[in-house]
């Protein structure tokens, strides 16, 4: 059951930044479209690292759900071979 749970959250999560960033890029999107061009100018230094790490950490934990759905999949897999053989 705890199992279950921690993967629902991990999807949940997921999906959450999926949203998240579908959002962030119709922005930009809009922005290009009524200006022409999309330009970000960061002055201060810590908003800025702190920014690109945000975005790391986002890709780590996109890469963390990415691997363990491949792993849960291959295990299902796996089952369901073994159900094949028995029968």
């Amino acid at each position: 059951m705890r199992r279950r749970l921690k993967s629902t959250a991990l999807v949940m999560i997921s999906q959450m930044l999926l949203i998240a960033l579908a959002f962030a890029y119709l922005l930009q999107m809009i922005i290009i479209a009524r200006d022409g061009a999309a330009y970000f100018i960061e002055k201060n230094r810590l908003i800025l690292y702190g920014e690109i790490t945000g975005v790391a950490l986002i890709l780590i934990f996109a890469v963390y759900v990415l691997v363990t759905e491949i792993r849960r999949l291959s295990e299902r897999r796996g089952v369901d071979r073994d159900e094949d053989k028995r029968q």
